[in-house]
C-alpha cells in the first residue's frame, strides 16, 4: 500500500493521501514496513517525526478523518516524552518501569491480526467467486433406510422393504466365482432372534440392519421368513417412526 508519492521536481516533499489507510494503525504499520524496522522494537522518536509528516502534508484533510489520525499522534508524543525523560529521576521510576510503548504495539499486534483475518476472507470470498457447486446425486440406491409412506405399517411394507434391502445386497456383490453357502434354517433363524431380543433390556427395539449386519444372501432369506414367521405369532411387531426413517423391530 501505497499512501504518498514523490514530486519530480520537489523529491523532498510528499503529498499524503490519508485515505489511502484505514485508520491511523494502517498508517503506523506501513510506516513500521517502510523503515524496516522491529514492531517489537519501535524507535518511537523516529517514528513519530514521520508520522507527524504525513499528516501534516496529507492532501485531503478531512475533520471526522483526521481526528483517529490526531489521537494517536498525541499518543506517540506522550510516549516519545516518557522515554526522553532522565532515568535518574527516581520519582517517576516506577512509571518506568513498564516499556511505555507496550500498549501500542498491543494495539498495533491485535489490529494486524485482524487485518491478516479480513485479508484472508477476502481471499477465500474471490476464490469462492470462482468455482462451480456440483448438482446433488441421487444417492437413493445407497441410502441406509427404506422409504414408507406416512401411516400404519403392515406386513407388505416389512416385506417390500426386506426385498429392497436385498435387492442392494445383491447388486453390490460382483460375482468372480461360484460361492457355496451352508444350509440355513428357517428355524434356526427364529431361534436366533428370539435369542438376541431375551438379551435385550425390556422395551428396547432393533432395527432391520441390526439383524442382518453382515449376514449372507441365503441368511438374509432365512431372517426375513424368520422376522415375518415371529410377527405372524405376535411375538415381535415392528414401527417406524418418522416417513424414510429406519424400520424397528420390538419384542
Amino acid at each position: 500500500m501505497t499512501g504518498f508519492k514523490q514530486d519530480s521536481h520537489r523529491s523532498h516533499e510528499m503529498e499524503i493521501n490519508l485515505t489511502a489507510f484505514q485508520g491511523p494503525f494502517d498508517l503506523l504499520l506501513h510506516l513500521i514496513k517502510k523503515m524496516e524496522i522491529d514492531i517489537y522494537d519501535i524507535p518511537v522518536a523516529e517514528i513519530t517525526d514521520q508520522y507527524l509528516e504525513f499528516i501534516h502534508q496529507s492532501s485531503a484533510i478531512d475533520l471526522d478523518q483526521i481526528s483517529d489520525y490526531l489521537v494517536t499522534a498525541a499518543t506517540l508524543i506522550e510516549i516519545k516524552s516518557r522515554l526522553l525523560i532522565p532515568i535518574e529521576d527516581k520519582s517517576l521510576d516506577m512509571e518506568l518501569e513498564e516499556d511505555p510503548r507496550k500498549t501500542l504495539v498491543d494495539h498495533l499486534l491485535l489490529y494486524q491480526q485482524f487485518q491478516e483475518v479480513a485479508d484472508d476472507l477476502d481471499r477465500r470470498q474471490s476464490n469462492r467467486a470462482l468455482t462451480f457447486s456440483r448438482a446433488s446425486s441421487d444417492l437413493t440406491a445407497y441410502q441406509l433406510s427404506v422409504p414408507l409412506e406416512e401411516g400404519e405399517l403392515e406386513l407388505g411394507d416389512l416385506q417390500e422393504a426386506m426385498l429392497r434391502l436385498l435387492q442392494r445386497q445383491l447388486d453390490q456383490q460382483v460375482p468372480a466365482k461360484e460361492i457355496k453357502y451352508d444350509q440355513v434354517s428357517v428355524s434356526d433363524k427364529i431361534n436366533a432372534i428370539r435369542k438376541k431380543f431375551r438379551q435385550l433390556v425390556q422395551g428396547q427395539s432393533l432395527s432391520l440392519r441390526d439383524l442382518m449386519d453382515k449376514e449372507t444372501r441365503p441368511e438374509i432369506i432365512a431372517c426375513f421368513l424368520a422376522i415375518l414367521e415371529l410377527v405372524r405369532k405376535q411375538e415381535l411387531i415392528f414401527e417406524q417412526k418418522s416417513q424414510y426413517g429406519p424400520i424397528h423391530i420390538r419384542g
